[in-house]
């Protein structure tokens, strides 16, 4: 018996019915009484649909995410437009104050508008341990420092100095019998800063405001201090000036520190100085009771004499055997030239000539034994007002050099 072939039609439904049928297994029928389990997704003929994952697929999906990102973040960036309109209306406008600002409570604080961060930059709170760590380091971050643009804040080099507070200024000083600044006047404004700091006035911390007339009381205040040459007369030279009483009440505004320090500042143009300036010395030497504390000594010649390096040696010698002769231990600070202003023109070579002098007393001093404090970066990009001097604000940063010196004894 003959059997019929199949047609191309016929078999082309059996194949694909088996196919179909050994693929998918469980597609026609169920387990008894078993859940009914999905199944993976089907096409045509129950066909299982096999997802490709291809690099254009993938870039589409890429560039989708990062355009939904930079939507965010433009929405992020632009955020203050509808946020702040409604937080200003509800508050009041606030007027930043500078924080910790040390001459805060200072009488003149306002009227002559000095801040302490505007003369000292504090170190940031996560460097460790900043500051200065012997009296050499201290010395040499003070002299070799700088400031980031014109009169702006002086920083040191290297480690930090510190701008002490009141309170603790005064439990420096008390360490001592006296202290002694000697020199011409550039030294004479450092001082005059000394007494600004200590009496914690910076209108008139310098002068005896108690002699002022009404002709010269406004136009000895703040600045003019420095700047007015009616008002130089009137600088104080010693904590006696202060401290003198009337009646038993003080007559003056007093220094801020409850034991009183003397200190006093002796005037000289050269070497040898005025017999009245060494008759002052014996005496401040000669304080104290018990005489077992130190009488630091700041000595300074610069303008007075020209850039005279062998006057400047000559003064140093003279001062040394004057301290040595009074059995009184008497630490030595040589206090270098300020730097040119300005309005002084650098063809006259006086820049070189400051600089040259600046280094070498510094060496004189170190070779005789003397602590030496630069001044030159320090009033390097400080506002002069006649090409030679400077005003208060340098005068308070000279200072307080010299009490972080005095610190470190």
């Amino acid at each position: 018996m003959s059997r019929r072939r199949a047609s191309h039609s016929e078999s082309l439904g059996l194949s694909s019915t088996m196919n179909e049928a050994s693929a998918y297994p469980f597609s026609g029928m169920q387990q008894n009484n078993a859940p009914q389990r999905r199944g993976p997704i089907e096409g045509p003929n129950g066909r299982r649909l096999i997802r490709r994952v291809t690099w254009r697929s993938s870039t589409y999906k890429l560039m989708a995410c990062l355009w939904v990102l930079g939507v965010f973040y433009i929405v992020w960036l632009i955020r203050d437009v509808f946020y702040y309109p409604f937080y200003s209306s509800s508050q009041q406008p606030l007027t930043p104050q500078p924080p910790n600002d040390l001459l805060a409570p200072y009488l003149g604080r306002q009227e002559c508008d000095i801040s302490s961060l505007s003369l000292f930059s504090p170190p940031q709170s996560g460097d460790g341990n900043p500051y200065c760590q012997t009296r050499d380091a201290l010395l040499n971050a003070m002299s070799n420092g700088g400031r980031h643009g014109f009169d702006a804040a002086y920083t040191s080099q290297g480690c930090s100095y510190r701008w002490f507070t009141s309170a603790e200024v005064c439990n420096i000083l008390r360490k001592f019998d006296g202290i002694i600044f000697i020199g011409d006047d550039s030294l004479a404004d450092a001082y005059a800063g000394f007494n600004i700091l200590l009496r914690e006035d910076l209108a008139t911390g310098s002068l005896r405001e108690w002699e002022i007339n009404q002709e010269h009381s406004h136009n000895c205040r703040c600045e003019s201090q420095f700047t007015s040459a009616s008002c130089l007369p009137l600088r104080i030279t010693s904590s006696d000036d202060v401290d003198a009483q009337d009646g038993g009440k003080p007559t003056r505004r007093p220094y801020s520190c409850p034991s009183h320090i003397p200190h006093a500042f002796l005037a000289t143009a050269g070497s040898p100085a005025p017999k009245n300036a060494y008759e002052k010395f014996r005496r401040m030497v000669g304080r104290g009771a018990g005489r077992n504390k130190p009488v630091p000594v700041v000595l300074s010649l610069s303008l007075s004499t020209s850039y005279s390096l062998a006057t400047a040696k000559s003064s140093m010698e003279e001062w040394l055997k004057l301290a040595q002769a009074s059995g009184r231990n008497t630490p030595f600070l040589w206090v270098g030239p300020t730097a040119p202003g300005l309005q002084k023109d650098s063809g006259d070579n006086i820049h070189a000539s400051s600089w040259q002098y600046s280094q070498d007393t510094i060496q004189e001093a170190r070779d005789r034994g003397l602590d030496a404090l630069a001044m030159y970066n320090a009033t390097l990009q400080a506002d002069s007002w006649d090409g030679k001097h400077y005003g208060e604000k340098v005068a308070l940063i000279q200072a307080m050099m010299v009490i972080n010196w005095l610190s470190a004894l």
